[in-house]
C-alpha cells in the first residue's frame, strides 16, 4: 500500500484514524487506515522479530530488494538471498 508510510508517520504523530483520513491527499477508507494501524502496532509490539532482505528480479533482469520477516514464505519468482 502506497499510504503505509504516511499512515504510520501520522499515527506516530498522535493522530487518530479519522484525523489521518482528513490529512491524506487521496481517499482511503477508514477501515484500511485502521487495519494498517493495527498491523503497525503488532510490528512495534514484537521488535525482536527477525528480518532479512530478499532480492527480486523482474522480467527485464532488474533487481530490487525488500525487507521481510524471516518466518514469511517466499512467493514464486523471488530469490531467497
Amino acid at each position: 500500500m502506497a499510504a503505509r508510510g504516511a499512515i504510520r508517520h501520522l499515527y506516530d504523530s498522535g493522530l487518530d484514524p479519522k484525523e489521518i483520513a482528513g490529512r491524506l491527499s487521496y481517499p482511503l477508507a477508514l477501515s484500511v487506515i485502521e487495519a494498517e494501524i493495527e498491523q503497525y502496532k503488532k510490528e512495534k509490539a514484537s521488535p525482536d522479530a527477525e528480518y532479512e532482505f530478499i532480492r527480486t528480479t523482474d522480467a527485464y533482469g532488474r533487481s530490487s530488494y525488500r525487507r521481510v520477516r524471516k518466518d514469511e514464505t517466499f512467493p514464486a519468482g523471488v530469490d531467497e538471498g
